[in-house]
């Protein structure tokens, strides 16, 4: 699935600057998407939610609130915000918990793709997480998310590099291409 693909040094900005940046708007001035290749990401809000989605608990929007409000927000100025999330089955807890909250994300206007792991084979996606913001824009750029132990958003790194740039909406166009979205992939899951 993942190539050998690397990613130029960026400039490191800390995880607080980016989410500042979704929240007040000013990350991206039309497009934000995602590549996500990890079956855990953590955070100690996050172990919190999945602890209690654990005990039967459904996940809320409320708890959600700051993110699905932000993307009715950019849906209703024009923009549009999408994901990929390449996943491995059996789905670990954590990636049932994920999937819980997609559908949230999904209704508030984000486009939200699955990618089951024998279905990227032969993409030659990179090994690395991403955000492609603008891309096509004048000011495009990347935001490789690097992580610690578990998942732990440690820092992004923002590139913008052309070559590089083009090479991720490459990725993003090749993971699309095979990707299910989501109200398709939870059909698919609950019949069987």
């Amino acid at each position: 699935m993942a190539s050998t693909a690397t990613y130029p040094q960026g400039l490191i900005v800390p995880t607080a600057d980016i989410d500042r940046g979704f929240a007040d708007g000013t990350l991206f001035g039309h497009s934000a998407w995602r590549l996500e290749l990890l079956d855990w990401y953590t955070s100690p809000a996050t172990e919190k939610r999945l602890a209690r989605f654990l005990t039967g608990e459904q996940v809320t929007a409320e708890e959600r609130a700051p993110w699905l409000s932000m993307l009715r927000r950019d849906r209703d100025a024009g923009k549009t915000i999408g994901r990929v999330h390449v996943i491995r089955e059996p789905l670990t807890d954590y990636l049932r918990y994920e999937l819980a909250c997609y559908q949230s994300s999904f209704a508030a206007g984000e486009d939200i793709r699955i990618l089951p792991a024998d279905l990227a084979a032969g993409l030659d996606l990179p090994g690395f997480d991403f955000w492609l913001f603008d891309a096509g824009q004048p000011g495009a750029r990347v935001a490789v998310n690097v992580y610690g132990e578990r998942g732990a958003w440690l820092h992004a790194e923002i590139i913008t590099a052309p070559g590089f740039v083009a090479d991720c909406c490459r990725w993003r166009d090749a993971a699309k291409s095979r990707a299910i979205p989501l109200d398709a992939y939870q059909a698919g899951r609950s019949a069987t």
